[in-house]
This record gives structure tokens, C-alpha cells and sequence, in this order.
């Protein structure tokens, strides 16, 4: 799934790449990714593009009064395309035609199709819940709001770095950096971590998510790609050694996805259990 740094890649490019043309057609080719009716989606068509933003894991294109908003989920990319009197391919969920001969598409990479899009005025914009929950964005974020956005109610630290009510934008593979950085256990318990931890859990956010954010702006532009090219420090590393420290990385797996880790730098030189076995080892 795209995170903070590829997605704000993506929003940074395409503000600068279609800001100011007008939209000329809309389509949406796989119906049930539109999840509004009122405005229609031809009510886009005439208005002129103001503004392309993110917000955690949101994409926004500002049009005139509307905001079309966009959660890719999983599978979901977004790019422009030159404009093509034919059918866009088939995994083509909706296209926004502009007058620069270029369309805006979103495309479902995967089988399942779960991208959702939005048409909003600014009331309901204002309203909008997968806004309006959102934390803060956690790149500056001060030690002290770490704490109290992650300790209340108590969570495991791994997931509550990707709970976006408590912090936006962060998901699998930079929360598993930014807390290898921070050396901290990814079962730390978010209530008793201290303000050390806090500090160092802050400062490592700020480290991964730049340095990511640099490497996302060197490869994406305007179109985010279907393979995602991050660089990472033990996110689908398992097996391999520890940058730091040596130690063959070991890893929890879950249904679906599975979290990787150094035993010596995180959790006091002990191996995590499966987490489909619901203990620890010790």
C-alpha cells in the first residue's frame, strides 16, 4: 500500500503538473469505485484545478467548489495519461480528461477492487469522516503529542503506528523502519514507554519519513507506479543481517503480512513469537 512518502511524492508532482487546467471529461469505468452521486461526477466537467494535496493516506484534487478525494487502499494507483480515443486499459477504475491532453486515471493494480473516490462540496468535505478522523501528520510531530496520541487508549507500539486516527499516514513498512530506528520493540506497550522512548520514537519518524519522502521525489512525479521501489532497513528483510548490529533479522508473521525486526536491538535479544500463537517466546 502507498504511504506518506510515495503519496506525497505523487500530490507534490501532480500540483505542479495540472494546477490550473480544466477538467473536460469525467468517467468513472468501474462504477462502484464512486462512492457519491450528489454532485454528480459530470459536475466536474468546465471547473479548473486549484489544488492537489494529501492528508494521511488521502489524495485531494481541488476543482472550482468541488474536491474529488481519493483512497487508493491496497491496490490502488493514480498518474496521468496521455489522452487516447480508445478505452484506457481495463484495470481503469476513473478518468479525469483535461484540456492539456492528458487525463488523471486512477487504476486498481490488483484483482480486488476496494479504491474509493469521493465527489464532494466544501460542507461535505468538512464532514467527511475518513477526514475528519484523521491525527496529525507525524513528521515534526513533538514528542509529547507522540505520547499522547499513541498511549491513550494503551496499543502495541506496531499497531498503533498505523491506527491513522492516532497519527496519519503510516503503514507496515515505515512504521516497521521507524522503529527499528528508534530501537524499540514493535509489542512495546505504548502506556509504559517512557519519555526517552518517546524522543527517540519522534526523531526516528522525522529521520525515515525525510529520507523516504527524498527518495520517493527522485522516482515519482505524476504517476505512482504499480511496483513500489522503497528502500528500506528491514521491511521484507527477514532472514538478512541487521544493518546495525549484525543479527540475522527475524520476523511475526500475520495473516496477510508479517513484521520484521532485530531481536538485538529491539526486543532485548529475544525471538517474538508467531503472532498467530498469541504469546510470546521466553
Amino acid at each position: 500500500m502507498p504511504e506518506l512518502p510515495e503519496l506525497e511524492a505523487l500530490a507534490r508532482g501532480l500540483r505542479g503538473a495540472i494546477t490550473g487546467t480544466q477538467i473536460v471529461g469525467a468517467r468513472a469505468w468501474q462504477p462502484a469505485t464512486l462512492k457519491t452521486a450528489n454532485p454528480p461526477l459530470t459536475a466536474l466537467v468546465g471547473q479548473k484545478v486549484t489544488d492537489v494535496w494529501r492528508r494521511g493516506k488521502l489524495i485531494g484534487v481541488d476543482a472550482g467548489g468541488l474536491v474529488v478525494v481519493v483512497h487508493l487502499m491496497q491496490g490502488g494507483r493514480i498518474g496521468l495519461a496521455p489522452v487516447s480515443a480508445r478505452r484506457p486499459p481495463r484495470s481503469t477504475a476513473l478518468s479525469l480528461e483535461l484540456d492539456s491532453d492528458a487525463e488523471l486515471r486512477l487504476r486498481e493494480a490488483g484483482t480486488e477492487h476496494r479504491a474509493t473516490v469521493h465527489v464532494l462540496d466544501r460542507d461535505a468535505l468538512a464532514a467527511h469522516q475518513p477526514l475528519t478522523a484523521l491525527g496529525p501528520e507525524p513528521v515534526g510531530l513533538p514528542p509529547e503529542q507522540w505520547r499522547a496520541r499513541l498511549s491513550a487508549p494503551p496499543a502495541r507500539l506496531y499497531s498503533a503506528l498505523r491506527d491513522g486516527h492516532r497519527v496519519a499516514g503510516i503503514g507496515r513498512a515505515y512504521g516497521s523502519d521507524i522503529m527499528w530506528a528508534a530501537r524499540l520493540s514493535p509489542f512495546a506497550r505504548t502506556d509504559r514507554m517512557s519519555d526517552e522512548e518517546y524522543v527517540r520514537l519522534a526523531g526516528a519518524a522525522d529521520a525515515v519519513l525525510g529520507q523516504a519522502l527524498d527518495r520517493a521525489r527522485e522516482r515519482i512525479s505524476t504517476n505512482l507506479p504499480d511496483r513500489e521501489e522503497r528502500v528500506t532497513a528491514v521491511h521484507k528483510h527477514h532472514g538478512d543481517p541487521c544493518l546495525r548490529c549484525g543479527r540475522t533479522l527475524e520476523r511475526v508473521s500475520f495473516e496477510g503480512y508479517e513484521l520484521v525486526y532485530c531481536p538485538d536491538c529491539q526486543s532485548g535479544g529475544r525471538v517474538l513469537a508467531d503472532r498467530r500463537l498469541s504469546r510470546l517466546l521466553r
